[in-house]
């Protein structure tokens, strides 16, 4: 049975959920302030932890909905990190989840999530957010009990974005995501066993961006793509490697 908790108005959190020894304790501690602050958290098994990056950090939301889900299957081994680093602004949403996969990634009502009990940790996301109602839905998974996590990271400030990341398969897949403001839609799937994709991507603009990468199949890539979109009516770009 999936559980649930879902926080209102809160100015700090700190949850600790063991569910073995203190070193492979699940850990929430996050300080917000704001209005209709929503959150909600599920972590099994190992070594989870969802923290701010430092004491300089902050959440400061007046309707930022949130929804995380950490799996880690293995006792003693590499921990499932979710990191946050500053984040503020208005109708903000995000789903996030690491070592578990969304039913529907793209939606923001259906809250639902599956696990293969081969997640053995190592994922990282490390998020700077500021500003207007973006959107964010990710999830990084691995196979077959590999230890090598995927690492995510996200720099996006300003106006109506929406991106959507998934890592997936056994290899390190890593991403360096930077989107700076306007209405980009960016989607990008690395998915690949064995191998190590590898993405830096930084968008910007005065004008609407579209951005869908995909980097695929059991080889090593690699990709680093700047796009400074100043076109009226927007920019579209697509990358495939398989």
């Amino acid at each position: 049975m999936i559980k649930k908790i879902v926080f209102g108005i809160v100015f700090i959190i700190i949850c600790l959920l063991a569910f073995a020894s203190n070193a492979d304790d699940n850990v929430i501690s996050l300080e917000q302030t704001g209005d209709t602050f929503q959150l909600g958290v599920d972590q099994y098994g190992f070594n989870n932890n969802i923290e701010m990056l430092d004491t300089n950090s902050y959440i400061t939301a007046s309707s930022l909905d949130m929804y995380l889900v950490q799996i880690n299957t293995t006792s003693g081994g590499l921990p499932n990190n979710i990191t946050f680093d500053e984040v503020s602004g208005t109708g903000n949403q995000m789903k996030l989840a690491q070592g578990a996969a969304w039913t529907t990634l793209d939606s923001d009502t259906d809250l639902t999530w599956w696990v293969d009990n081969y997640e053995s940790g190592g994922h990282d996301i490390d998020i700077t957010l500021y500003g207007d109602y973006n959107k964010l839905a990710v999830q990084q998974t691995n196979q077959t009990g590999a230890l090598d996590g995927h690492s995510f990271d996200l720099h996006l400030a300003g106006d109506y974005n929406e991106v959507q990341i998934k890592q997936q398969s056994n290899g390190a897949k890593n991403i360096d995501l930077t989107i700076y403001n306007d209405y980009n839609d960016v989607f990008i799937r690395q998915k690949g066993n064995g191998a190590t994709h590898n993405a830096n991507i930084t968008l910007d603009g005065l004008y609407g961006t579209d951005l869908i990468l995909k980097q695929m199949s059991g080889t090593n890539q690699t990709y680093t793509l700047s796009v400074d979109c100043m076109t009226v009516g927007g920019c579209s770009t697509s990358v495939t490697q398989e």
